[in-house]
C-alpha cells in the first residue's frame, strides 16, 4: 500500500476534480459558445478605465435561467472544479455553501472575488489580487413572435485593468480558451 504524502503522494492530475474536468480540457470546438459585442450599459461596460481589456462570450439556453441558476452551475461546473480545488490550497476555498450563498445574494463574495455591483440579470465580481474582474449576466428572448418558447442567452466576460502594463497579455489566448470552455460548461449544466 502505498503513502499518500510526502514523496509518495499521487501526481495532482490524478485527483477527482481534474479528473471530473478532464474530458472538458481537451483541444476542442466550443460548442455553441461565441464572441459576442459587450452590452452598452452593462455593469462590465462601465467598469475601468477605456483602455483595459474586456471580453464577452454568449451562449443560448432553452428556457428561463435566473441569474441565480447561472451563478451556482458557473461556479459548480466540471471545468471550474480544478479551480476550486487550486483556490482551496491556497486558503481561499469555493465550497458548495459558498458557491449557494454568493448565487443566493446572501453573500458579497467567493474564493478571490468580491461583488463590486449585482443586479436583478446581472454581477460583477473584482479580484484585487489579479486586478481583474469577472462578470455573468442572463438576457431572455422568445423565439419568435406568438411562440411561447424561451431561450435565456448566458453572458460571460472578463475584466483587465491596466493590461499594457501587466504580464496578463501573454495570458490572453489561454484566457479565452477558459472563458469558452468555463461558458461551455456552465451552459450544458442548464440546458
Amino acid at each position: 500500500m502505498a503513502c499518500r504524502t510526502g514523496i509518495f503522494a499521487p501526481p495532482a492530475w490524478t485527483h477527482p476534480a481534474w479528473q471530473a474536468a478532464r474530458g472538458a480540457l481537451i483541444l476542442r470546438p466550443m460548442g455553441k459558445v461565441r464572441a459576442c459585442e459587450l452590452p452598452e450599459g452593462s455593469l462590465l461596460a462601465g467598469f475601468g478605465g477605456a483602455d483595459d481589456y474586456r471580453d464577452c462570450f454568449c451562449r443560448e439556453v432553452p428556457g428561463e435561467v435566473s441569474l441565480e441558476q447561472y451563478i451556482e452551475r458557473f461556479y459548480s461546473s466540471a471545468v471550474f472544479r480544478p479551480e476550486r480545488v487550486v483556490l482551496g490550497l491556497i486558503g481561499r476555498g469555493a465550497s458548495a455553501e459558498d458557491i449557494r450563498a454568493l448565487a443566493s445574494g446572501e453573500s458579497d463574495q467567493i474564493a478571490v472575488w468580491k461583488v463590486v455591483e449585482r443586479k436583478p440579470d446581472e454581477i460583477l465580481l473584482l479580484s484585487r489580487d489579479t486586478n481583474t474582474a469577472s462578470w455573468l449576466a442572463v438576457s431572455s428572448s422568445s423565439e419568435a413572435v406568438g411562440q411561447t418558447k424561451n431561450k435565456t442567452k448566458l453572458l460571460f466576460g472578463s475584466w483587465v485593468g491596466g493590461i499594457n502594463e501587466s504580464r496578463w497579455r501573454v495570458m490572453l489566448a489561454p484566457h479565452v480558451w477558459y472563458s469558452r470552455l468555463l461558458l461551455e460548461s456552465a451552459a450544458k449544466g442548464l440546458s
